[in-house]
């Protein structure tokens, strides 16, 4: 890992000091067990063979059992169990679909390492969820945790805030260069002004919500890029739509221009589309670099989107007028 780096793996939060028995030990001896020693959790006790893991007892199911009974009549399989070094983030994905107060992790043959307790579930998607609320907010890490940035001092949170902001106002600069390009198509048609506002928008709105499900869907789970993306595409098309018909209408009756509203129409179109697309290739991008991709989901997405929702909406104008 490199120095300096936060360890992300299972290994990370992951509890040694969790009870175990064999499948043979009756009731009586767990429960001995378990007394006189400082557990960080004795929800769960596993039930081990050769040091693998086999199964896991419920302390409720325990504690309602008879002295006499065996580990194996009560036991269930421990279908839920990770290995150290997958992403912590996992381990909240999987309590929640197994609905599991913890989670097992054992090693490449089945050997009980430790267990992902409850606690360190809640920590973990408290931490997960702030953390990436943070970064689409354009927030960077400067080597302290950024979930300690509204303590930190001045030069440390400027250092974190600042970047993403210069980088968004030389877009803003970017944007007026290209809007300065069409003066001339501006002046003849005074009414492309009002609508500027709105394909950008609604390009960012579109974006954002493709960025949301993108962002936690690659963080906690497997998936197949290019069906997802097509998927996304799709999704972008049928929105794009809605949206470019409901607002070409509304751009004819307030402009009282039936071409004003085609490219308006046109350009929510088309940027809704591409703006779906980008929110799900930009956290990929990040992925492929070995980065958050929580970082796509901030203010270089919403750049990119745009210029290239203003970009299109010029285009149309200068084709179509």
């Amino acid at each position: 890992m490199v120095p300096g780096a936060v360890d992300r793996t299972i290994t990370s939060i992951t509890s040694t000091k969790i009870p175990t028995c064999q499948s043979g030990d009756t009731v009586a001896a767990i429960l001995e067990q378990l007394v006189g020693n400082q557990w960080e959790s004795a929800d769960t006790i596993y039930v081990l063979k050769d040091r693998r893991l086999i199964g896991r007892i419920d302390i409720t199911n325990l504690l309602q059992a008879a002295d006499t009974t065996h580990a194996s009549r009560l036991m269930e399989r421990a279908k839920a169990r990770m290995h150290p070094d997958a992403d912590r983030e996992h381990a909240v994905f999987l309590a929640v679909k197994e609905d599991r107060d913890e989670i097992p992790v054992v090693d490449g043959d089945g050997r009980l390492i430790g267990a992902v307790t409850s606690q360190a579930i809640i920590d973990t998607m408290h931490r997960e969820h702030l953390e990436s609320a943070l970064l689409s907010a354009g927030i960077q890490k400067t080597g302290i945790k950024i979930t300690d940035l509204a303590s930190a001092r001045v030069r440390f949170a400027v250092r974190s805030r600042a970047p993403w902001l210069l980088f968004g106002l030389v877009v803003g600069l970017f944007l007026s260069v290209i809007s300065s390009q069409f003066e001339a198509t501006l002046r003849e048609t005074i009414a492309l002004a009002f609508f500027p506002p709105v394909i950008a928008y609604i390009a960012d709105s579109v974006g954002t919500q493709s960025e949301a499900i993108a962002v936690r869907a690659f963080a906690v789970m497997d998936i197949d890029y290019g069906p997802y993306l097509l998927r996304e595409l799709f999704i972008g098309l049928i929105i794009g739509s809605m949206i470019g018909v409901l607002g070409g209408l509304g751009a004819t009756f307030i402009a009282g221009s039936l071409q004003i509203g085609v490219v308006v129409g046109l350009s929510l179109f088309v940027s809704s589309a591409v703006a779906t697309l980008l929110a799900s290739l930009i956290p990929i991008g990040f992925i492929l670099l070995d980065v958050d991709p929580a970082l796509g989901s901030g203010p270089l997405a919403t750049a990119l989107q745009d210029i290239i929702s203003i970009v299109i909406y010029f285009l149309f104008a200068l084709t179509l007028l």
